[in-house]
């Protein structure tokens, strides 16, 4: 059991405080979305989730079980996605994949590679030599997706992850996320969209802090 304690965790930029007296708390087993109006702080919310930053005042802790989660342990445990990643346009899906996922020390074989993108909603026979910058951008979220799916991430950090999905795509990335609650992946996503809101087990409302 992984989980995620906000408690009276506060971040301003440039004076202005983006999250106020925020407490909540993220376990796996379940998707829990963090929703409010543009500005409101759910991106930051997911890079203090992640500690890719600090809050001003509070605490943010990730745990497995009774320990703290650090360094290296935590790295391993999050898979981030978010509009700010970029994919290598000059090189295929698989380069792509084969490098991400090179870094966290996982291999992709023909198996892996196909599962991945079969589970995304893409041939890999008809990709198989085109570079990602040739992709639409529905594409290359599709593949983004499929690197977090093949990561072996126990803790998913999504920041709006159906923009630039068809209503298909969508309806992937949602049974997605139900199977990997399923499987017990703790999955926090920021979003504004309803659909997603609505496929969420628990929700952080923005709004009020």
């Amino acid at each position: 059991m992984k989980t995620i304690a906000f408690e009276e965790a506060e971040k301003s930029f440039s004076g202005r405080k983006i999250l106020r007296n925020l407490s909540a708390v993220c376990l796996s087993g379940q998707i829990t979305a963090a929703v409010g109006p543009n500005g409101s702080g759910k991106s930051t919310l997911l890079k203090l989730a992640g500690h890719f930053m600090l809050p001003d005042s509070g605490s943010v802790t990730v745990r497995e079980e009774d320990a703290v989660l650090k360094g290296e342990a935590l790295r391993m445990s999050i898979a981030y996605m978010s509009p700010e990643l970029r994919l290598y346009p000059r090189l295929t899906a698989r380069e792509n994949l084969s490098f991400f996922l090179g870094l966290r020390g996982v291999p992709i074989d023909d198996r892996l590679y196909g599962d991945v993108l079969n589970r995304v909603g893409m041939l890999p026979e008809t990709i198989e030599r085109t570079r990602v910058g040739e992709f639409s951008t529905g594409m290359r979220q599709r593949l983004l997706f499929g690197l977090m799916l093949a990561s072996n991430a126990d803790i998913w950090l999504l920041d709006e992850p159906g923009a630039n999905l068809d209503d298909e795509g969508r309806a992937m990335m949602l049974r997605e996320m139900r199977r990997g609650a399923e499987e017990n992946k703790l999955i926090l996503l920021a979003t504004n969209d309803s659909r997603e809101r609505g496929a969420a087990d628990e929700a952080i409302d923005l709004s009020e802090h």
